[in-house]
């Protein structure tokens, strides 16, 4: 993970980030077991991204699934080439 990135928004952060661009799709619980964190802070990361314009989220059926919005990927891939 970019120090950049770590910097900006946080070292559990970016890693939820990083997890939605590996894992693109996944479910709160899923994000938080690839992240190693609670799914309740997995949660309340990914809603911090999605206000911020970096994840989206969309529900099929009762699940809720996290993915990165296209400025969450632009994010991302300006602190890799940093």
């Amino acid at each position: 993970m970019p120090t950049s990135l770590r910097a900006l928004l946080g070292r559990t952060r970016a890693t939820v980030l990083c997890v939605m661009a590996e894992h693109s799709g996944c479910t709160t619980g899923q994000l938080a077991a690839h992240a190693r964190i609670s799914p309740a802070s997995a949660s309340e990361h990914a809603s911090v991204l999605r206000n911020a314009g970096l994840a989206a989220l969309t529900r099929q059926g009762k699940r809720a699934l996290h993915t990165l919005s296209p400025a969450g990927r632009t994010l991302l891939d300006s602190a890799v080439k940093a």
